[in-house]
């Protein structure tokens, strides 16, 4: 059977690695990297940490695999009744089974001057580019103030606003600068992360507050210019606004509406075994399932699809789909978290340390040992931006 899976990220990565190696299977991985990006990571790039655990070479998931292709190409067509896809590179891949991991988009709801002036970390450039900026704009010269505004009150917002308050407190103190600065973070919504129990977000909420980030709730932004972002009532002035408030469906799946149905967030909707189409299947941030848009979400999809494609294999039924209630651990600021495992809660150092463990599990579940400790002790690591704030 020849399986082939579009996508790089923790879908796509996990039902390779669920593959290869396995009787019977030929495995094609096409992604537009070269390397796989941690995404829970990315705000610690952005913030002054080591990108090298946010960015792993995807050959060093599957350095002993023997039925396995990489690919790097982008998707850009589907022939349904030929089995077959067509990349950027023109090339065509053909297929007995399909998986769609292609994750989601940024979406700035047709905001004036948010997609050009703003900045987002959804991927370790973005992460990069937004550490750099922080950086020189702290550092410029004859600047008294700066305003940092971090807009969306979900766990990246969170996780940026909160360690934004002791990145700059660094940067500052390494070039002996005085230059105050204020961090606001903007929730269009009444509270931060609004699916979650307002009891577990309350403590968020005044860990921010005690960290000097100012809260605006009820506050949808309105427009972005090169020195404000403008409110419903009045402005914040402010040259840097990272967007962190809007994702949307990989717009792939609109130029198939025939053979694609969208429901809720715009995803697809999938039957009980997560196919859109008779063996195309759909996992993660794009289908429409309860817990769809979480890394573990992503991986849980992809370890039932795999599991029914090797039942397949061996001449027995399908299990249907019954989505996975995930743990959430929320970082805020250094060495403090929140996380709610069912009904279970913890907060602060052991919410932190839980976390980092999670980190190092899903680094163990995929790579060898060896690369994955080295690759977890790196998120202690100073990546600065500039030679003189190395530590």
């Amino acid at each position: 059977m020849r399986v082939v899976i579009v996508g790089g990220g923790f879908g796509g990565i996990r039902a390779a690695l669920n593959l290869v190696n396995k009787t019977g299977f030929e495995v094609i991985l096409i992604s537009k990297l070269p390397y796989f990006e941690y995404t829970a990571a990315l705000y610690r790039s952005a913030t002054g940490r080591s990108q090298r655990e946010s960015a792993i070479p995807l050959s060093d998931f599957f350095t002993k695999a023997r039925n396995i292709n990489i690919v790097q190409d982008e998707i850009v067509g589907l022939d349904n009744d030929a089995r077959a896809i067509t990349g950027q590179s023109g090339e065509v891949y053909h297929y007995d089974t399909l998986i769609f991991a292609v994750g989601s988009v940024v979406n700035y709801f047709g905001i004036n001057g948010l997609r050009e002036l703003s900045y987002r970390v959804r991927t370790v450039s973005d992460a990069l580019a937004l550490k750099r900026h922080l950086h020189d704009d702290l550092t410029a010269g004859h600047v008294t103030e700066r305003n940092y505004v971090v807009v969306g009150g979900g766990a990246t917002g969170v996780e940026l606003a909160s360690e934004f308050t002791s990145y700059l407190k660094k940067v500052r103190l390494e070039h002996g600068i005085k230059t105050k600065f204020n961090v606001d973070l903007i929730e269009a919504g009444p509270s931060l992360l609004a699916s979650l129990p307002t009891s577990f977000t309350d403590k968020i909420n005044r860990r921010l507050k005690r960290l000097g980030v100012k809260m605006y709730f009820n506050t949808a932004v309105k427009a972005e210019d090169a020195a404000a972002i403008q409110l419903p009532r009045g402005s914040i002035k402010s040259h840097t606004v990272v967007w962190s408030a809007g994702l949307t469906n990989n717009p792939f799946f609109d130029k198939y509406p025939k053979l694609f149905t969208t429901g809720r967030g715009d995803k697809v909707v999938v039957n009980e075994y997560l196919e859109a189409l008779p063996n195309v299947y759909i996992i993660g941030d794009s289908a429409a399932t309860q817990y769809s848009g979480l890394a573990q979400t992503a991986i849980s999809d992809a370890n039932f699809v795999t599991a029914n494609l090797m039942r397949q294999s061996h001449h027995r039924a399908a299990v249907t789909y019954k989505p996975k209630r995930p743990i959430y651990a929320i970082p805020a600021g250094h060495r403090w978290a929140a996380v709610l495992w069912g009904r279970t809660r913890f907060y602060g150092y052991p919410g932190w340390i839980l976390r980092r463990l999670a980190d190092l599990r899903l680094y163990v579940s995929f790579l060898p040992l060896k690369k994955a400790l080295t690759i977890w002790q790196s998120g202690s690591e100073t990546d600065e931006a500039c030679a003189t704030c190395q530590k």
